[in-house]
């Protein structure tokens, strides 16, 4: 019988590192968008130094470095302090999980995001109720500039709304809201934290997010525990799209070249590079963004376009029509333990298929080792999952989905993907 996949149920940290087929993975806690050359610059040194040189951009915007060993984690915890990107212990680490904007305090907003994130972060480590949030909780801050978080998924959002307040959501309720002035949020969004604390402990920790909450006991349970009240909620945020992200962009009174790694996948040269890129033709200022792409300030749009061609000379993605932004595809073996096959190896000839089904994110297949998915929550086109004899096919769905075939060889997987280009019947 093929063996299910292990639920961590915590995400790597510094304090915390997790175990991979290819050594320890941490990550460097940054709280906020913002990142600074100087910050970019000696994470890729650590990568080198402490790692096997390779750093991971995770779809909650933050950098993981891969390779780190028994003999080299304490240097690279301290050189991460350094730099400011390490939390004063573990059990702020575990709950410091907070998306901001990525063009906070730079394009217009209805709030500062980042600014708020640092005051978010401030309470996490103060309030020792808060430090019993599950390690996975999220809070998502959305300013309602250009580069909306729509479509990324957090256990609290607080997001700008029509009126002139801001507006308090709570995990897959897309109707409703908590209304309040935009000095009161911050305070909202902690209480309704707490809140889910108290309700969890309550009924023996069994809630891991607050979708499970709210699939047991309903939102309003949780929202009066808080002391809010939900309305009906229009969200009129449109989800950025590769075409807003990659490349140099113009944004308001700002410019940025948007520059990704196939799959999130960074080499510390690379990165390297783009801080340079930014200390020279920018700002010295890099944004991190859910979209395993960063985006590098610039002052004009010039000099973004200065940036974007040599990007392009390391082989970095520039452009929203790049063919390895059409497949999502996680580590696979041997790196993560979990996984039952290879899936990197196999992107590139899959790239010019997934791009013929590409659905309204520009993803057309989503390569998963293991039934967790941990790449890609959302349904795809297609989804390929590893399994003992190969692959399973699954149409329109997620890794967990039922498949349409079963134990397909690669080569197989290659035909299968051909006729559908093609129109052919199956």
């Amino acid at each position: 019988m093929q063996r299910g996949p292990e639920i961590k149920g915590w995400c790597p940290g510094a304090f915390a590192p997790m175990p991979s087929g290819d050594g320890l993975l941490i990550r460097a806690k940054a709280v906020g968008s913002r990142l600074t050359a100087t910050q970019a610059r000696e994470i890729a040194r650590i990568a080198e130094d402490c790692g096997n040189g390779l750093i991971d951009l995770s779809q909650r915007a933050q950098l993981q470095l891969r390779g780190i060993s028994e003999s080299t984690i304490a240097e690279a915890l301290r050189r991460l302090e350094a730099i400011g990107m390490l939390a004063p212990n573990v059990d702020v680490e575990r709950v410091t999980n907070v998306i901001a904007s990525p063009l906070a305090g730079l394009a217009p907003g209805a709030f500062d995001a980042n600014a708020m994130a640092a005051e978010l972060a401030i309470a996490l480590r103060r309030d020792a109720t808060l430090r019993a949030l599950p390690p996975k909780f999220l809070f998502l801050l959305d300013d309602g500039g250009a580069l909306s978080l729509a479509e990324v998924d957090a256990d609290i959002r607080i997001e700008a709304a029509t009126n002139g307040e801001l507006a308090i959501r709570i995990a897959d309720v897309p109707d409703r809201a908590a209304f309040v002035a935009a000095d009161e949020a911050l305070d909202a969004a902690l209480r309704l934290a707490r809140a889910f604390v108290e309700l969890r402990e309550h009924h023996a920790n069994q809630f891991r997010r607050i979708r499970t909450l709210v699939e047991a006991l309903g939102a309003q349970v949780l929202a009066r525990a808080a002391g809010l009240e939900l309305r009906a909620f229009g969200d009129t945020h449109t989800a950025a799209r590769g075409a807003q992200i990659f490349g140099a962009q113009r944004c308001g009174s700002i410019a940025f070249a948007g520059v990704g790694a196939p799959f999130g996948r960074w080499r510390a040269e690379e990165l390297a590079a783009v801080a340079d890129f930014a200390q020279g033709a920018g700002t010295g200022e890099l944004r991190l963004t859910p979209w395993r792409a960063l985006l590098i300030v610039t002052p004009d749009v010039e000099a973004a376009q200065k940036i974007v061609a040599q990007a392009q000379d390391h082989d970095l993605i520039t452009s929203a029509n790049d063919m390895r932004l059409a497949v999502v595809a996680c580590p696979g073996a041997p790196e993560c333990p979990q996984a039952l096959a290879e899936t990197r190896a196999h992107v590139m000839d899959l790239a010019p298929l997934a791009q013929k089904f590409v659905g309204a994110d520009g993803v057309g297949l989503h390569l998963s080792g293991c039934a967790k998915g941990c790449a890609r929550q959302n349904a795809s086109p297609i989804t390929l999952l590893a399994c003992a004899e190969g692959f399973d096919l699954i149409e329109n769905g997620g890794a967990d989905s039922a498949p349409h075939l079963k134990s397909l060889t690669f080569e197989a997987v290659l035909r299968e993907l051909s006729a559908r280009a093609s129109g052919r019947p199956q």
